[in-house]
């Protein structure tokens, strides 16, 4: 059971708890990936250190390589955090 600061985050960032609890394992949903506007694939391959033309333009980088360098600098709960920013940026409803 999510504790409420888990829900409170999952609220902010505009998915289900569920959701939240597959991020934090590294493992995207259609849901994340859909608020995001990105693929699945996205957004796992970003934590485990690579990145598609998609999640970098989505990060606001202009190249592949910047994307990269910033998950691997950071490792998996770093790249983890930065999804979680920007779910909670993200202006989707």
């Amino acid at each position: 059971m999510a504790s409420i600061k888990h829900k409170e985050i999952a609220d902010t960032a505009g998915v289900w708890p569920n959701d939240l609890d597959c991020l934090l394992r590294g493992e995207a949903t259609a849901n994340i990936a859909s608020r995001l506007g990105v693929s699945m694939s996205d957004v796992e391959d970003f934590i485990r250190g690579s990145a598609s033309a998609a999640m970098t333009s989505r990060l606001g980088l202009h190249t592949i390589s910047a994307a990269e360098e910033l998950a691997r600098a950071n490792g998996s709960p770093g790249a983890i955090g930065i999804v979680i920013g920007l779910l909670i940026s993200t202006d989707v409803p």
